[in-house]
């Protein structure tokens, strides 16, 4: 978009697909989650997380079809162009208010964790200033970015996970199967609507080196992320019991600073959680703050007089920004995600990808 390099290579994508849906979601998804399936919701989590893996399936093959291609084009050739602007304006304005709800709950948790006087509207400015930024330079700078970091988030992070399993009381998690399949259908259709950076699949094939590797590639990291929420669903119900996680705001950092490193001079091992999601959020935010630029950019009808690409940035940005701030407080920034996530991430994430997938088959078998 801004760089002449824009391509990066499936490794690279698969860092930060795996960056961008750790968001705050996985913060609070055992609460959420454990509300529906009891101690049953580790189960849940992994069946939503492997139809999730499974279903980034469906976003390749299009987008394998269409290599050249957003959404915005594939929509506007399978379903028309009115329809396909109006489908690709929506998912701008999904992105740009998942984005703007996820930075207000990544500022209260920050707020009550660490930055006590500090006002969000301080945090959240500061957070999108780097992002846009970042954004800005183009593509491949975030994906560089994202694959530096990504190992130094993930090595403290191993070590967490690893102290937890030796220290969770696993009596817990019994009786297994004590819900419903239905509770457990439902935890899993949370899980599935909790992946908010799945939708951006529709928009990343143009920036792939080797876009036909895509599929394994994006296999391989929807099973990796299956993995680790399954496992930190389960040990934050092993730790707490199901009746005490219910009742925390953020139960997977609570957990993390009721661990005990062996010999630690650290007051606060949490800080090893919270430094992962800061730099999840970052990946998330700046994944929305470019890709919505894309859709405004390549949704301008008039060649000659489009609009330049930093001024959608500017804009963009001054839209999550309104969005982060406006909520009075964390529960109704929860309710808006909640609905966010019942519509838009069902529509987009599900339902819109299977119908493209449906008439670009149609379309393709008729021309056989």
């Amino acid at each position: 978009m801004f760089s002449e390099n824009d391509k990066i290579s499936i490794r690279q994508l698969q860092a930060l697909l795996i960056l961008d849906l750790f968001g705050t979601g996985v913060v609070t998804l055992p609460r959420q989650t454990v509300n529906v399936a009891g101690n049953d919701a580790y189960i849940a989590v992994l069946l939503g997380s492997i139809i999730m893996a499974i279903f980034t399936l469906v976003f390749t093959t299009l987008g394998q079809r269409h290599t050249n291609k957003t959404v915005v084009e594939i929509s506007q050739i399978l379903l028309s162009r009115p329809i396909g602007l109006l489908l690709s304006l929506g998912l701008a304005i999904k992105i740009m208010i998942g984005a703007g709800l996820e930075l207000r709950i990544f500022c209260e948790m920050i707020g009550q964790s660490m930055l006590f006087r500090t006002p969000i509207f301080v945090t959240a400015l500061a957070m999108l200033l780097i992002c846009g930024y970042v954004s800005a330079i183009g593509y491949e700078c975030r994906a560089r970015t994202g694959e530096i970091l990504f190992i130094f988030v993930f090595v403290p992070f191993l070590i967490l996970m690893l102290l937890a399993v030796f220290t969770a009381d696993y009596s817990n998690l019994r009786p297994i199967l004590s819900h419903s399949n239905s509770d457990i259908a439902k935890g899993a259709w949370y899980t599935i609507l909790s992946f908010q950076g799945l939708e951006f699949l529709f928009l990343v094939f143009p920036y792939l080196q080797r876009p036909k590797k895509a599929k394994k590639g994006m296999l391989e990291a929807g099973f990796i992320i299956a993995f680790f929420m399954t496992l930190i669903t389960l040990l934050t119900i092993a730790v707490f019991g199901q009746y005490s996680v219910v009742n925390k705001l953020f139960p997977v950092l609570q957990m993390m600073d009721s661990l005990q490193l062996p010999g630690s001079f650290l007051d606060r091992q949490d800080i090893f959680m919270l430094w992962f999601w800061v730099v999840s959020i970052f990946a998330s935010v700046s994944a929305a703050l470019f890709f919505v630029t894309i859709l405004f950019e390549r949704m301008q009808q008039n060649k000659n007089k489009k609009i330049p690409a930093r001024k959608w940035m500017f804009f963009v940005m001054v839209i999550v920004f309104l969005v982060t701030v406006l909520p009075q407080d964390v529960a109704s920034t929860n309710e808006y995600m909640e609905i966010l996530k019942k519509y838009g991430g069902t529509f987009y994430i599900l339902v819109l990808p299977v119908l493209l997938l449906i008439i670009d088959n149609i379309k393709r078998g008729k021309q056989i």
